[in-house]
């Protein structure tokens, strides 16, 4: 009897639980001092959230430029005399998200620390929104009596939460060029978000209109941003359907979110067929699905992306093993093991999600966000450089978060709640320790391409490019190596691997074999400017300067604004003797690429040259100005001084040049004879000495240092 008793009250107290936890929820919803507090609660949770954010990228704002970020910041744009239609015109079909490019470059230059904010406040952005469409979700029609409603403020909180700290994230943030899928998804989100706020709206019936032009705006925002957008009317419609209608649903001509959804869908196809053609839907050519040897049709492309699927999913359960260049094995039937299971599985969650739909509706929804946005990319339209990016669950994110988020709510009894939350935000707590470590792997290309060969080494693309970070380490014999896998394992890709690897060829000084690589890369691809400049480099170390000027007038003409290229011709012309055009050279390499310490001293060579010491000095003074370690810059201005008379303004740079190049043999000698014309003999016969132990002595006059050092 007394067990019964026991019993008894313990569902008294749970009832009294339940209907205090309901009388709250009422009071916080209508009650003055309640939604106050609400609010504060509200505030305190962004703040945390944006606090976790920027402590989970605070280590990305070094992490330089990578990959693709090559192909947006380019020499047409990335010159003083660049303007914004330069900027449009290089990236033509996303000119939202280029002109954020080109405003930071404005801004910025090419320091990255610019970019890397922007884009976390980018990311920071979504987070809001994310807790804010959460929110909203559980103060629609249909949620706003469900008992998961009653803590909307923390199942927001902890949505929020999981999308700002999840490692998976990285490469839409730290990556600075994947700015395209985290600003798509900002406007995503407000888009919709301001038609549900305009639905929900009770006041002025001129407001909701108000809101539903915004909502459009960013809606065309979007999809000129990135193409993953093109969904958005179809989730407005099924949002509509889910949470916004109590009556059985009907069609409705006059319906607010039909007529809206319809607007987008023709904005969306005007600007889609403006933009492509069908042959978006052709095969996947091997040179531009980089790295593969062969190409992926349509079909191919649809059946991995079962699989791809599923590996996203996995990396949001676990995210270990990312990977910036995933080699994933392409399906080529639908009946092939893993192609039916992947394909059976993914059916199977969809399924599910429909079950659920009745009694967990905040799960399906989350479930049916999940492939509605992932359709664009990962459908039957194939998509050159790889069938996998992990940028491309960015959007989607928000689906699956929402869906975890809910089972735990829905499935947890009441007094199990708090364990609930604990273990999502033990998971968060987890997540922005993987995303700070997972940053340091964004620090350059040698650490990013090191990661990749890790995961990726029989795919001829990460050879390549780990080859590329090698070389610009130094380490041109290893680079080479990992140049020769990459041909041998993907041969309609050498062209790239060829061209890098004559241009270790020619730091190693081997010239001949840099020009035979330069030619296999040049009859590969006849277009490619690089193999041209590259040849000519080779050819100008041999002294064969007409043939080097061959090569650089070809990749001018094949590249116009190649900055590069017309110093190099300017340096070629010089060594002709051709200052003149050297100069000419010069100009168009400076007016291209203002920030070039290089081309400065060279033009100050070329002035020198031709005895106009006062210009070549400006010249050098504007090159140590933009790199203030440039020995050569030192001591080429140390030369006119000398040439000047001005011979202890010439020691002064001859010491910089030395203290930053300590083994520069003509330094010495230069500064030797400056001491002995100024008649300090012990300091000039230390210099000449020190030159001739470096292996100088046949560039001393030994008579003349001889008659000051008796």
């Amino acid at each position: 009897m007394k067990q019964k008793k026991i019993k008894k009250e313990h569902r008294k107290n749970k009832q009294e639980s339940v209907n205090t936890m309901q009388q709250l929820h009422q009071a916080v919803d209508t009650g003055e001092g309640k939604i106050k507090i609400n609010k504060k609660y509200n505030l305190l949770f962004i703040l945390a959230i944006f606090i976790t954010g920027i402590i989970a990228y605070s280590n990305s704002f070094g992490c330089s430029f990578h990959f693709d970020d090559v192909n947006v910041f380019n020499s047409s744009v990335t010159v003083g005399s660049a303007n914004i239609g330069d900027w449009l015109r290089s990236f033509p079909n996303r000119p939202i998200g280029i002109l954020t490019f080109a405003l930071n470059y404005y801004f910025h230059g090419l320091d990255v620390w610019g970019y890397h904010l922007v884009n976390l406040i980018i990311h920071l952005t979504n987070a809001f929104l994310v807790w804010w469409l959460t929110w909203l979700t559980l103060s629609t029609p249909v949620m706003k009596n469900a008992e998961i409603s009653r803590h909307k403020t923390i199942v927001a909180f902890l949505t929020g939460m999981l999308f700002v700290t999840h490692p998976l994230a990285t490469q839409s943030v730290t990556y600075i060029v994947q700015r395209f899928a985290s600003l798509a998804t900002l406007f995503y989100l407000l888009s919709l978000i301001l038609f549900v706020q305009g639905k929900l709206w009770q006041g002025d019936k001129n407001i909701p209109w108000f809101l539903f032009g915004g909502s459009i705006v960013c809606a065309l925002l979007g999809m000129l941003t990135k193409e993953i957008v093109f969904t958005l009317p179809f989730t407005i419609f099924l949002y509509d359907y889910c949470f916004l209608k109590t009556a059985p649903w009907k069609l409705e001509i006059k319906d607010k979110g039909l007529i809206i959804s319809f607007i987008m869908l023709v904005i969306f196809i005007l600007l889609f067929f403006g933009k492509y053609s069908l042959n978006i839907f052709d095969p996947i050519p091997p040179d531009r699905l980089q790295g593969y040897s062969y190409s992926i049709s349509m079909k191919e492309y649809f059946l991995t992306q079962f699989q791809v699927i599923l590996t996203y999913i996995r990396l949001f359960i676990l995210p270990i093993n990312q990977n910036l260049d995933y080699d994933y094995q392409i399906s080529t039937s639908f009946f092939q093991m893993k192609t039916f299971f992947s394909f059976s599985l993914l059916l199977g969650i969809l399924a599910t999600g429909v079950l659920l739909f009745k009694k967990y509706r905040l799960i399906s929804f989350g479930i049916f966000w999940f492939f509605l946005t992932m359709s664009v990319e990962s459908s039957i339209i194939p998509i050159s450089q790889n069938v996998i990016f992990e940028h491309r669950t960015y959007l989607p994110s928000f689906g699956f978060f929402l869906a975890l988020t809910s089972v735990f709510f829905y499935f947890f009894k009441e007094r199990y709640l708090k364990i609930a939350v604990i273990i999502i935000l033990m998971f968060t707590a987890l997540n922005t320790v993987l995303t700070y470590e997972r940053n340091k792997i964004w620090k350059n290309e040698y650490t990013l391409w090191a990661d990749c060969i890790k995961k990726s080494p029989n795919k001829a693309r990460v050879n390549n490019n780990f080859g590329i970070a090698l070389s610009a380490e130094g380490k041109n014999e290893e680079a080479i190596d990992y140049y020769n896998k990459a041909i041998q394992i993907t041969p309609d890709f050498a062209e790239a691997a060829y061209n890098n690897r004559g241009a270790a060829y020619a730091h190693l000084g081997q010239y001949q074999r840099a020009i035979d690589d330069c030619n296999k890369a040049v009859r590969l691809k006849p277009d490619d400017a690089n193999a041209y400049i590259n040849r000519g480099l080779a050819y100008a170390s041999l002294r064969q300067y007409e043939r080097a000027i061959t090569d650089y007038n070809e990749a001018i003409r094949l590249k116009p604004n190649y900055a590069e290229a017309y110093s190099n011709r300017g340096a070629a012309y010089a060594y002709l003797g051709q200052h003149q055009r050297a100069i000419d050279d010069y100009n168009e390499a400076i007016r291209l690429k203002p920030d070039s310490a290089e081309a400065y001293n060279n033009r100050g060579i070329a002035y020198a040259s031709l005895r106009q010491y006062e210009r070549a000095i400006t010249d050098y003074n504007e090159a140590i100005r933009l790199k203030p370690d440039y020995a050569n810059a030192h001591y080429n201005r140390g030369n006119a001084y000398y040439n000047l008379g001005q011979h202890e303004r010439a020691i002064e740079d001859y010491n910089k040049a030395i203290r930053l190049k300590p083994d520069d043999a003509n330094a010495y000698i230069n500064r030797g004879v400056a001491y002995f014309i100024q008649g300090n003999n012990n300091l000039g016969c230390h210099d000449a000495q020190k030159a001739c132990a470096m292996g100088a002595c046949k560039t001393l006059d030994i008579a003349k240092v001889k008659g000051y050092c008796r």
